[in-house]
């Protein structure tokens, strides 16, 4: 009778076993990552207008950048973004950022809420007030169908301030899932 209890119990456990490994390779279930954070530094390129896009012109202008960074998810990667913005507000809308993993080529595609840059003209920079809230809104490679949440932060010189040019910082944290 011990026997046999022992074999039964045996058997359950691992069924019970094998049966978390067969769910864990079904189709549809998520890798997450809880520590999804990072920063990077970028440059402007150009600003111009596309009123397709942001409005009006000259009051909403496009601004284009690129940079570089790391982050806890693919490490170094490459980054290119656009934003509106309109001129008089400091209100940045539409933001929309490409990063590109060096190390496999798999992209993800984040969107940002829209935000103010507040300019502290007595230090020539400009910063959000608060975390912005942004989005995973897909990728490729690896990295297909991601989704996530988090928030970032941004500071910036201002160039027509002090002339100089320094890229600009920005740093987030969230959490992103990708389907497996």
């Amino acid at each position: 009778m011990k026997t046999k209890l022992t074999v039964m119990l045996l058997t359950v456990t691992g069924l019970v076993i094998l049966a978390g490994q067969v769910s864990s390779a079904v189709p549809g279930d998520k890798y997450v990552n809880p520590d999804y954070r990072g920063g990077s530094s970028f440059n402007f390129v150009s600003a111009g207008p596309n009123v397709a896009r942001c409005g009006a012109f000259p009051q909403n202008i496009e601004l284009n950048f690129t940079g570089g960074g790391i982050d806890k998810e693919g490490g170094y990667n490459t980054a290119v973004f656009s934003a509106c913005t309109n001129t008089t507000t400091n209100l940045v809308f539409d933001l929309k950022a490409t990063d590109t993993y060096v190390q496999t080529g798999d992209q993800v595609f984040i969107e940002g809420d829209p935000f103010v840059l507040a300019p502290s003209l007595a230090i020539c920079a400009a910063a959000n007030a608060h975390g912005v809230p942004f989005r995973v809104a897909g990728g490729t490679g690896g990295h297909a169908g991601a989704t996530g949440h988090g928030r970032f932060n941004i500071t910036s010189n201002l160039t027509p301030c002090n002339g100089q040019t320094p890229p600009s910082q920005v740093w987030f944290d969230g959490v992103i899932k990708i389907p497996q």
